[in-house]
């Protein structure tokens, strides 16, 4: 039988930390993701006090203005947002 003390001792003597495995993030969940994206839009608003336009001079105001609209269009996507909704961007559903 092999003898495999030295391996202990070299985990034991691990000074720097070299040995230590940091977890992977767990990624977002599909909603998670939508209410991120969402919430890129209420801090636009809340920074510019105003929805964000498709201006092609400035892409990210854009492409946040594009999600928006693709939002606003999407009736379980805005539906899922209403909690989220700051500044009343998002049609409201009437039961």
């Amino acid at each position: 039988m092999e003898d495999f003390s030295w391996l202990h001792d070299m985990i034991a003597d691990d000074d720097l930390g070299l040995l230590n495995v940091k977890k992977k993030a767990s990624t977002l969940t599909a909603d998670e993701q939508l209410v991120s994206k969402f919430n890129e839009i209420n801090c636009f608003v809340t920074q510019y006090g105003r929805e964000p336009s498709k201006n092609m001079a400035n892409i990210s105001e854009f492409m946040l203005a594009s999600r928006l609209e693709a939002i606003k269009s999407n009736p379980e996507q805005y539906m899922a947002l209403g909690d989220y909704d700051e500044h009343n961007l998002l049609p409201q559903h009437q039961d």
